[in-house]
């Protein structure tokens, strides 16, 4: 019997560390945050449409090999869109589409969103609303219309941009901490970007950055909402870290331990809403 509990536990941690591997690290579409989609529209001049020749001229974000789109959408809301081109037979005759590979909108409140998806066709003629993540009927909202020819183009109020390569200051060459550089663990060990599972519910991204005095400031990248959290928090001792995390309706706390050998995980306990929860996180050795 004690055997099969061995077996079974080992099991389960196979699992849990296969599924770690499985969540995806964010990426440069991913970190684009609201604010940084404004400041780019503050700097170019909205289009009047976008073709496929156009947006092949575009610089892609890195690791990327589609078009960006910014739109502000006739709401006011801002979202973003990876966005590509393509062609489907009917009636013996190609049709092009447009295909929103990935899209979030951000809401009012910073960078909580309001819609997300991944993967909708677009044919000519067929409209989208950001603000609610659909397909609509013209005149019902939307933010942009596929036209006959497969251009994309604003509806109404809404505007759009090209997002002609990343807002984002890449990271420069041997300025990221190396944990493997030294024996021991420092704070600034937990600097790095993490992919997180929480008791299975809450699966993401954090991006962290320790200072030398040991305080913790960073980003939780929700992978069910594509929402970008706060993250807070202190080195408490050693390999211990706390970290608090502002959700849109409730708060996390985080009580972590940092592997000591090879500094490539962590694990504790997560507690919200009085409820505590197991967690653990790896390292994106990217």
């Amino acid at each position: 019997m004690r055997r099969n509990r061995l077996v079974l536990c080992l099991g389960v941690l196979a699992l849990s560390l296969a599924s770690a591997e499985a969540v995806r690290a964010a990426d440069a579409f991913d970190r684009q945050t609201s604010g940084q989609l404004q400041e780019l529209a503050e700097k170019q001049k909205p289009l009047m449409e976008l073709t496929m020749p156009q947006a092949a001229r575009l610089k892609p974000l890195p690791g990327l090999e589609t078009a960006g789109l910014v739109i502000k959408t006739e709401s006011g809301n801002w979202a973003k869109a990876l966005v590509s081109w393509g062609f489907r037979k009917s009636a013996g005759k190609p049709v092009p589409v447009v295909v929103l590979e990935r899209h979030v909108t951000f809401g009012p409140n910073g960078d909580i969103t309001l819609a997300s998806g991944k993967n909708v066709m677009l044919f000519p003629g067929f409209s989208f609303d950001f603000d609610i993540g659909q397909v609509v009927p013209e005149g019902m909202g939307a933010d942009l219309q596929i036209s006959p020819t497969g251009a994309v183009r604003a509806v109404d109020s809404a505007t759009i941009f090209a997002l002609d390569g990343s807002t984002i200051e890449p990271e420069v060459k041997g300025q990221k901490p190396n944990p493997a550089d030294h024996d021991g663990v420092l704070p600034r060990d937990f600097t790095g970007t993490w992919l997180i599972n929480a008791d299975g519910r809450w699966q993401g991204t954090w991006t962290l950055t320790i200072d030398e005095e040991g305080n913790a400031r960073g980003e939780f990248l929700s992978d069910e909402t594509k929402s970008l959290y706060q993250i807070s928090g202190k080195v408490a001792q050693g390999h211990r870290i706390k970290l608090n995390i502002e959700l849109a309706n409730a708060a996390q706390s985080f009580d972590a331990f940092l592997w000591t050998k090879d500094k490539s995980a962590m694990a504790g306990t997560l507690t919200m809403a009085g409820k505590t929860f197991g967690f653990y996180a790896v390292r994106d050795g990217k």
